[in-house]
């Protein structure tokens, strides 16, 4: 009865690592740039290319303008960005857009004064996987390995946006760790 015990422990285990395994998102298959849309100084609108591997570090801020966390979050994270280096030396910060439009991207974006890059969630390919299910949502990644550094979810907990901007901030104080 024991070595039956043992077995299924081992079992149970290797079967919650594997599915643990399976779950956590990994950025290293993402490929390619992305085309993005921009607030230039003067609001208008810039559509660019936009490379997510050219800085060390990846900020991906998974929002959307109808939902009322990110509205609290986003002047936070916009203010954080302004003062920010952004030769992306360092890091780089893309949101990725769950608005219902492009005209409410824009929107929240200029709602915000929001200076970082926006690309909608449909157009972002590999760039929009998540690691939680829900929004706000902000996710740092490593981009020469690909593996989430820190994340607002811990697994299914959600912990919020603050997390991870700490972490980012450290990041950034440290110049690339």
């Amino acid at each position: 009865m024991r070595k039956f015990l043992l077995v299924m422990a081992v079992l149970f285990g290797a079967f919650t690592l594997a599915r643990e395994w399976g779950h956590r998102v990994r950025f290293n298959r993402a490929e390619g740039s992305l085309q993005v849309e921009r607030l230039g100084k003067d609001g208008a609108v810039l559509h660019e290319a936009f490379d997510p591997r050219r800085a060390p570090y990846l900020a991906l801020y998974h929002g959307a303008g109808w939902c009322g966390p990110c509205q609290r979050f986003s002047p936070s994270l916009e203010a954080f960005y302004h003062g920010a280096d952004k030769t992306g030396r360092v890091f780089q910060l893309v949101m990725v857009n769950y608005d219902e439009s492009e005209a409410d991207m824009i929107a929240y974006m200029r709602e915000h004064g929001m200076e970082f890059p926006s690309v909608r969630r449909g157009e972002a390919g590999a760039w929009a996987a998540a690691t939680g299910s829900g929004i706000p949502n902000l996710i740092v990644v490593d981009t020469a390995t690909g593996k989430v550094v820190t994340s607002s979810f811990d697994g299914s907990t959600y912990q919020g946006c603050e997390k991870p901007l700490g972490v980012l901030r450290t990041i950034i104080a440290q110049g690339h760790p």
